[in-house]
């Protein structure tokens, strides 16, 4: 049975509108909401670049960087949310399950990740593009399996052997989408002012974020049902069994 991109993007898109999905939508809009604020805050209005003073940077740097983990673990909960069967509640199992050294493999990950990526894409724009595809459900791993990144990697290209080229093509069809939805919400945030244009482009940017983060999901229960990687430890009734 072949990777079905259909019904990724649709499942993905089911999740985002049902109650979690918008409590997820609301959690991440108000933290952009914050850090844009609190990035303000830090800088000169008269100018927008000129920092106040050393003491009111650091503090604004601190708050963004406090808020910047809250957004990771956010983005862990929704992980292993959308990963399962719940529709309507949140389980505490999620939001509490070692979700401080899951945020930890997270934040180290990404690092990694990213240096992995543009190393690769150093050499040729192919080779890049192929690493960011084999090893992108890393993080799931970590999230839902408790795997730490290094063995997110490694699941994270067992899974996605064979399936690559559909798996590129459900990232660029999510990009545009992600594309299309900004550009259209961009038009009215011009004519809102400077309150309500900010706010809408942040709503709209967590609407993205936690779509991707749903198709992320539904997509890895998909390969994990289609051929489940021989060295993931998935439990029975964790987060991590296909719904």
């Amino acid at each position: 049975m072949a990777f079905s991109i259909i019904d990724a993007m649709s499942d993905g898109f089911s999740r985002t509108t049902e109650r979690n999905g918008l409590v997820f939508i609301a959690v991440f809009a108000v933290l952009a909401v914050l850090n844009a604020l609190v990035t303000a805050i830090g800088f000169d209005p008269a100018t927008g670049t000129v920092p106040v003073s050393g003491a009111i940077v650091l503090s604004a740097g601190l708050v963004s960087l406090v808020v910047g983990i809250v957004t990771i673990a956010t983005a862990i909960v929704a992980l292993r949310t959308f990963a399962s069967a719940e529709t309507e509640t949140i389980p505490r199992e999620f939001r509490r399950r070692r979700i401080g050294l899951a945020t930890l493999n997270v934040f180290v990950g990404t690092i990694v990740y990213v240096l992995l990526v543009a190393v690769g894409s150093v050499f040729l724009l192919v080779p890049g593009l192929f690493v960011l595809v084999s090893l992108y459900y890393w993080s799931v791993f970590v999230a839902v399996d408790d795997q730490n990144f290094l063995q997110g990697f490694r699941s994270s290209w067992t899974l996605t052997r064979g399936r690559r080229l559909r798996l590129f093509g459900l990232g660029v069809a999510v990009l545009f989408v992600g594309i299309a939805v900004t550009g259209a919400a961009g038009i009215p945030a011009v004519f809102l002012g400077d309150v309500a244009g900010p706010v809408l482009t942040q709503l709209v940017a967590a609407v993205v974020t936690v779509y991707t983060l749903a198709t992320t999901a539904r997509a890895y229960d998909q390969l994990r049902s289609l051929e489940p990687p021989a060295d993931a430890d998935a439990r029975p009734g964790s987060a991590g069994m296909p719904a």
